[in-house]
Parts: structure tokens; sequence; C-alpha cells
């Protein structure tokens, strides 16, 4: 009888450490952690965080499987808990998204810039844009914000939307510095594409987790804290930049 109390409390102690045990990810065949990340599809300004994010996370002992999806429907699944958590976006996003939490240390920093083929005028505002058909990614934020009420159309991704501005279709596009670059040397080195004016947008991006991995905030802030301070944020983008622009 004692025999049997003794393994009903075992069982019972192994069943409590289960239900508590954190709820964030999987594992994979060798028992690693693993976290999914929504991250967005075709666009090289994540391809070029994926390095730094996965860096972080190897600090503290979990592995990355990046999701690559459309700009809006990557925070939607963030955001619903289908993946762990988004790669990188602007500061504000966890007002919208608002099962998301922020991780403070940036990722990256970004300039969004004006590219075009014909267009001449000297763009320096958002206002500037007006009476002009202008191409951004849908889902992207900050795009998003600074276009509203303007002849806006909306991108699946980086491809389409250098697409759409090689044939014509749009007088400008809205995208970052860094990605544009690496299109335009990857699919349009014979095109006219060019950027005018001044950055519209700069500003750092920042991780998100859902709030179901938030015992994973402290060990990330301080994992990108001490990534940035030794200088491995920039040396790993500039390798990634380097990579994409040969």
């Amino acid at each position: 009888m004692q025999k049997f109390k003794l393994s009903m409390c075992l069982l019972g102690i192994v069943m409590l450490s289960t239900m508590v045990s954190p709820v964030f990810g999987q594992q994979d065949a060798r028992g690693v952690q693993l976290v999914r990340i929504s991250a967005i599809a075709n666009e090289q300004t994540h391809e070029l965080v994926k390095e730094v994010v996965r860096a972080a996370y190897k600090k503290i002992g979990i592995e990355v499987e990046f999701n690559d999806l459309p700009a809006r429907r990557g925070l939607e699944w963030a955001n619903s808990g289908k993946t762990d958590g988004d790669l990188a976006r602007i500061d504000g996003t966890e007002q919208k998204f608002t099962n998301l939490i922020k991780i403070s240390t940036p990722v990256t920093t970004i300039k969004g810039v004006v590219f075009t083929q014909k267009i001449e005028r000297n763009i320096l505002s958002w206002e500037d844009l007006k009476g002009l058909s202008v191409g951004i990614i849908g889902g992207i934020r900050y795009s998003e914000l600074g276009t509203k009420g303007l002849n806006r159309v909306l991108a699946e991704d980086m491809h389409h939307l250098f697409f759409l501005l090689s044939k014509g279709r749009i007088d400008v596009a809205v995208a970052v510095l860094e990605a544009g670059k690496i299109e335009i040397n990857q699919h349009h080195k014979a095109s006219k594409i060019h950027i005018i004016g001044q950055p519209l947008f700069a500003a750092p991006l920042f991780h998100f987790i859902h709030k179901k991995n938030q015992e994973l905030v402290p060990q990330l802030e301080s994992a990108l804290q001490e990534m940035m301070e030794k200088g491995e944020v920039v040396s790993i983008q500039e390798k990634a930049l380097e990579a994409l622009l040969q």
C-alpha cells in the first residue's frame, strides 16, 4: 500500500512538472528547444536580421526556425500565437498587435527611401509623393502609415514591388534602402531604377515575441544587449549584406 501511495505521489509530481514547463516552441529530434518566428518573405531587411536573431537565441540555448510569410500575415500569426514571435518590426507594433512583447534592444535600423525610374522630383517628405502612384509592400507598417491617403499600390513582396516599378505600373516605390539596393543588384541591374530625394523614414526595428513566451524576455534582452555592446549586431549584418550584394 505504501509503495502504491509513493508511486501515485511520484506520478503527480511528474504531471505537475509537465503542466508548468515552458510553453514556447517545441523540441527538435535532439531535444533542443526550438522556436518558430515569423519573417517577411522575399524582403531583404529580414534576411539581414535573421542571423542576428538566430545568434541571440543561440546564446540562450534555443534554436530558431523562420516561417517566411507575407508581411501582414506574419504579424497576424505571431499575434495569434501560431508562431512564437515576429522577427523585426517598428516600435509601437505591440500597440496594435497586443499579444506581442517588444524586446527593447534594436536588431537593426532602417531608412525608408523612394525608388523610381523616371520621376524627377526632390522628395523630402511623404507629402511630396502627392499626385504620384506609390508602390509599397502590404503589411509593412511604416510605409502603410506614411502613404495613408495617397494613391498607393500594394505589392505582395519586394520582388513584386520592383517588378511593378520596372514595368512602369507605378511612379515610385517606397522601400528600405539596403533592401532596395539588394533587389536592384540581384534582379534589375540593367534598369534605370534609382533613389531620389531624402529618406522619408528612419527608425530601429525590434524583435517581438508572443506573450506566452514572456519568460524569455530578460534572457533575450541580455543576449542582444551583449551583442550590441560587442559590435556583433553590426558585424553580422555587414557580412550578410556583403554576401547578398555579390
